[in-house]
């Protein structure tokens, strides 16, 4: 028989038509006016910036089909961080900074990503899911739900109590959440969306009013996006997909409004509106450019590598630890707050910059390639299997978790990615071997999944990335 599952000819000339096009389109808005003047900066930079918009919303919505993948979760944070982020600065805060090479930083991360993706994530082809893919029984959802709960109210006590134990209790409650949607959704009752769905509301509305501070606003979007993750593998159509991108504006703007001061100084840059975490970093990168072009940057040759190696070991351990990359930034963009705990973000772009100059950037994309892609499948094989088991159900939670922190990665670099996903890993790790040997340890029948008629989500053709 012939396999279905096999890539075709057609969808390898797809491949590289897709690319070129992608390609051509960036290097026309290069040769459209050559020349360097402000004016053209800007028009280039707001062009430039809608095709890093557009093409990373492009990469979430095919790449997976209706589940949301890895691969898709990163391109979605670069059109945020890249593409919005040079829209609002062209459009509404050129004047900041206008001798910044925006346009410049813009192309090289539209570049950058555009390669990524045709060398190392086109290349996916759907594979057909049994319907018991991604299914707990009802005895291991029955845990997921009753571990879940009880590290969200540990986390709220913990934090009531002790307010300074936020950073500690914020992953044990992010673990809680999501432990308690696979239970919910992924369990013999999921079949009920739209009520766990409002549940699920308002155990997240829990932990925002009492881990969220106003700080960490990627947290909690990263949480809502693994919720998401989780509720689109029930989807027969990708309606999470076209939730998240049409809700992307509302809740952009919602968690702005949480941080917005009326106010501008020359430390914030655009906190008047509450963008400032999350447009400064490509704000940033520029200004490592300019840093570098004129020789002020030094090379770390891997040495944020390797302190994001480390950074889960605890500083009271270890008192001389290396700080990350986002407090090393401090040093050459705002100088003046050296020594007061602050820190910058310049994007995972500026982290190759910083350690091997403009050859970091093309070392970026054979490395975050694998990475992103190595991630990719981690998830799609624990989401291709029941989840019979605390174990299976804990990769399958783990994956997402990995998968969401995606975010951090391309905003900061790598250890920050480390720290939060690392955290929340063992967290996760320290719930399965704690209280899931009690599970582990019984039997589940064969029909243990089946009892219930299948959900009309698991009679289509569910899909999953294979490379």
């Amino acid at each position: 028989m012939p396999d279905d599952d096999a890539p075709t000819s057609t969808s390898g000339l797809w491949r590289w038509f897709a690319g070129l096009a992608w390609l051509g389109l960036g290097v026309a808005c290069l040769l459209v006016e050559p020349n360097t003047s402000v004016g053209w900066n800007r028009d280039g930079s707001l062009v430039m910036s809608l095709l890093a918009t557009l093409f990373g919303a492009w990469v979430f919505w095919r790449d997976g089909g209706r589940q949301i993948t890895a691969v898709g979760l990163y391109n979605l944070a670069f059109a945020f961080f890249v593409g919005f982020s040079g829209l609002y600065q062209t459009v509404k805060a050129w004047t900041f900074d206008p001798g910044i090479p925006l346009f410049t930083a813009v192309t090289v991360c539209y570049f950058v990503q555009v390669v990524t993706w045709w060398l190392f994530w086109s290349g996916a082809v759907p594979r057909r899911l049994p319907p018991t893919a991604a299914q707990a029984d009802g005895r291991t959802a029955g845990w997921a739900v009753k571990s879940g709960l009880l590290l969200l109210v540990l986390a709220v006590v913990m934090a009531i109590a002790a307010p300074d134990t936020v950073p500690v209790a914020n992953p044990i409650g992010f673990v809680g959440l999501v432990l308690f949607a696979v239970g919910l959704l992924r369990g013999p009752v999921g079949r009920h969306t739209f009520l766990w769905g409002v549940v699920l509301l308002l155990a997240f509305a829990f932990y925002f009013t009492y881990l969220f501070n106003g700080f960490g606003r990627i947290v909690v979007g990263t949480l809502a996006l693994a919720l998401l993750v989780i509720s689109a593998h029930r989807d027969q159509r990708p309606w999470t997909k076209l939730l998240i991108l049409g809700g992307a504006a509302p809740a952009l703007l919602f968690l702005a409004g949480l941080r917005a001061t009326g106010s501008q100084d020359s430390l914030t840059m655009v906190d008047q509106d509450g963008f400032g975490s999350a447009i400064s970093p490509l704000h940033s990168f520029a200004q490592l450019l300019r840093l570098n072009e004129v020789g002020l940057l030094p090379r770390g040759w891997g040495e944020t590598f390797a302190n994001a190696a480390v950074g889960l070991v605890p500083r009271a351990l270890w008192e001389g630890k290396p700080a990350g990359f986002g407090a090393d930034l401090v040093a050459f963009l705002n100088p003046e707050l050296v020594g007061t705990g602050h820190s910058a973000a310049a994007l995972a772009h500026g982290e190759w910059l910083y350690n091997f100059g403009l050859l970091g950037l093309g070392l970026m994309v054979p490395a975050t390639g694998l990475a992103v892609r190595l991630i990719d499948r981690i998830l799609a094989w624990a989401s291709s299997r029941p989840l019979m088991t605390p174990h299976a159900l804990g990769a399958y939670a783990g994956a997402i978790i990995t998968a969401v922190g995606l975010f951090d990665l391309l905003w900061v670099g790598s250890f920050t990615y480390v720290v939060r996903g690392g955290g929340r890993l063992l967290v996760l790790a320290a719930v399965i071997l704690i209280m899931g040997w009690r599970v582990s340890g019984s039997t589940v029948p064969n029909h243990s999944i089946g009892h219930h008629r299948t959900p009309a989500s698991h009679r289509g053709r569910p899909t999953v990335r294979t490379h």
